[in-house]
């Protein structure tokens, strides 16, 4: 039986990080069609919700993926007399069934992860504390632009007020597309660039230097 691969799933989720760069560049450069700031910030809110769709497709193909590699943990965690070894479908009926996989932050992905898959097949240890706290800003962020309820309105609020010091809080594209003082870089790029090297951080963990001779025979 043919397993899924890690690193097939981060090079799909990388290259459409790399794109949104690359659009990113486009609409701030837009003189015609885009020209206006109150159009850019649109669009930068816009593209926010899309970059953390593929964040969460991430990290439910990556569980599925960790399952169909040893459902050992899994089985064991809930006291199901499972195989090891199971087909794709049958791991992505235990990861999804009829409902949406929803983490409210990577901590809680990394909790799941702990208890219900292998170490062995756990990309999401290697997701470091700095990257952990850039991701769960981003989710604070998409959610508001999102849902827009008192709930998310007030986590937004706390973000920007907690971990920027602002008094005036900003629309989300309004502080996605301001430069941050001490990298120079514009924040929604300093999200994604957390992004890239969290993905290559998980990569990495499945596949260590020490394996890379063996890597074109790895599944």
């Amino acid at each position: 039986m043919r397993k899924a691969d890690f690193k097939r799933n981060h090079e799909m989720f990388e290259e459409w990080i790399d794109w949104y760069g690359y659009f990113l560049n486009d609409i701030i450069a837009a003189k015609r069609v885009v020209r206006t700031k109150e159009q850019k910030t649109e669009l930068l809110e816009a593209l926010a919700l899309k970059c953390a769709t593929r964040w969460e497709e991430l990290v439910e193909v990556d569980i599925i993926t960790s399952l169909n590699r040893d459902s050992s943990v899994y089985a064991s965690a809930l006291g199901l007399n499972l195989k090891k070894h199971l087909s794709w479908d049958m791991c992505k009926a235990m990861v999804c069934g009829h409902r949406y996989v929803d983490f409210r932050s990577v901590g809680e992905i990394k909790g799941f992860a702990r208890n219900y898959l292998s170490a062995d097949c756990n990309p999401f240890e290697a997701i470091t504390s700095d990257l952990v706290k850039k991701i769960d800003e981003f989710i604070i962020i998409r959610n508001y632009i999102a849902h827009g309820s008192d709930y998310a309105m007030r986590a937004y609020r706390r973000l920007m007020k907690t971990n920027y010091k602002l008094k005036r809080i900003p629309e989300p594209g309004d502080f996605l597309s301001a430069v941050d003082s001490s990298s120079g870089k514009m924040r929604w790029v300093l999200y994604l660039l957390a992004f890239q090297e969290c993905s290559k951080k998980m990569v990495l963990a499945m596949y260590p230097p020490t394996s890379r001779s063996s890597l074109r025979s790895r599944p």
